[in-house]
């Protein structure tokens, strides 16, 4: 008597997103730091938080060097960019990348609240003035390692695979670039947008 075989059907899991997966990060943390700054109160906000317009005021006409803050940038922004980015090879990269994505939006929503509690509108101004145009190479670069991380159909969208025939390498080096674009621009471009609002305001 033959036996009859029973075909099961293989039940495919879904993909992680990992693009929304970043962005719901950054979204949950940035409500934290909006609900820690609520909670913090107005009046310590404004008695001990650096945005008010007495701080503000002595940053328009403070000695600034230029290449000493951009050395101190390269120093702690690398350092915490090369961690990620060894770890995003690991199973704790996820844990990583999620913890600086999630810190950075904890910082700007703490930060927009303290903004708008001191300062009004121009506090905001000078929250989204502090992390222009930087963020958005340091996104890119970020946003690289999560596609090492993942790995979603890294070979499929690199056809071209003359960079050693790796194109996570090729992802790598670029959030590198990018990295490095962001820093410069921190460290040289964004304290003269800066200063330029506070002066005329």
């Amino acid at each position: 008597m033959r036996h009859k075989t029973i075909n099961v059907p293989r039940v495919q899991l879904p993909k992680l997103p990992w693009r929304g997966f970043l962005a719901g990060c950054f979204l949950i943390f940035f409500f934290i730091g909006i609900l820690a700054a609520n909670w913090v109160g107005r009046d310590k906000l404004i008695q001990y938080g650096m945005l008010n317009e007495y701080y503000v005021g002595q940053l328009a006409y403070m000695e600034f060097e230029a290449g000493a803050y951009f050395i101190f940038l390269l120093k702690r922004r690398l350092r915490v960019f090369a961690l990620a980015a060894l770890l995003v090879y690991t199973r704790f990269g996820i844990l990583m990348l999620a913890g600086v994505i999630g810190w950075h939006a904890f910082s700007l929503g703490y930060l927009f609240v303290n903004a708008l509690v001191s300062m009004k509108f121009q506090g905001m101004v000078i929250v989204l003035l502090s992390i222009f145009p930087q963020a958005i190479c340091y996104a890119a670069a970020y946003f690289g390692l999560g596609k090492i991380l993942f790995r979603k159909s890294v070979e499929n969208a690199m056809p071209n695979k003359n960079v050693w025939q790796n194109p996570r390498l090729f992802l790598l080096l670029s959030a590198l670039c990018c990295m490095a674009a962001g820093i410069w621009l921190e460290g040289y471009v964004n304290p003269v947008l800066l200063r330029m609002y506070i002066r005329r305001m």
